[in-house]
């Protein structure tokens, strides 16, 4: 089986097994489109979202990094830390985000800023890469033109190009997305992770008092 139907497998399984609930649970307010719609000023602003698990279902790649055997003698290609192998993160942005699915919520939220005229800027914590792919998937997948290329923020805290570009409200489906962008001084908005993600890093929905994005987890 070559490495394209392996991971179109893995998607397949992946929709017919639930992830765990959060790991705590914090009372939140939930708010729609239209209403951020509503909120926001005549004039076109900047706007920010995370990638992964915020915009594109990207577990496919991720669950292949965990779950290879096509290393030597069966072992893990990327070794026993794969999200610290800098040969992942060259796949993944390079080739594996062609298996990434744009969420419909995203869809609906970039429809409407970009209907408004706002500036569009993708920030991902992944390592930069040469060769990123991620950019015109993105671009290409939400019906965007003329946006700015997606940030590879790495090490470094959203909060430095939040700032730096002037953005005035942020998407994230982590709790450091949300805190990020507080620090940052902007409105934060939380979207939800799809229940078969499989990302178990740190995720409170309402941990910062931040609203939540309605139905997000699609």
């Amino acid at each position: 089986m070559n490495l394209r139907h392996l991971l179109l497998s893995l998607v397949m399984i992946m929709l017919l097994v639930a992830a765990p609930a959060p790991a705590k649970s914090f009372t939140y307010f939930t708010t729609t489109v239209e209403e951020i719609a509503n909120s926001l000023p005549a004039s076109p602003v900047a706007v920010g979202f995370d990638v992964d698990d915020t915009v594109l279902f990207s577990s496919p790649g991720f669950y292949y990094a965990f779950s290879n055997t096509d290393g030597p003698d069966g072992s893990n290609k990327y070794g026993p830390r794969p999200l610290s192998s800098d040969l992942f993160w060259k796949d993944m942005s390079c080739d594996f985000d062609r298996f990434s699915m744009p969420k419909e919520s995203a869809r609906e939220v970039i429809a409407m800023h970009k209907q408004r005229g706002d500036k569009i800027y993708f920030i991902t914590a992944r390592p930069p890469v040469k060769g990123e792919i991620l950019t015109s998937l993105l671009h290409r997948a939400f019906k965007l033109e003329g946006q700015p290329k997606a940030i590879f923020s790495g090490k470094t805290s959203k909060a430095v190009f939040i700032k730096k570009h002037d953005i005035s409200v942020f998407y994230g489906d982590s709790d450091s997305d949300i805190s990020e962008a507080h620090d940052a001084g902007v409105r934060a908005i939380r979207f939800l992770r799809s229940p078969i993600s499989t990302n178990k890093g740190k995720y409170n929905p309402g941990l910062h008092g931040e609203v939540v994005l309605r139905d997000s987890e699609n």
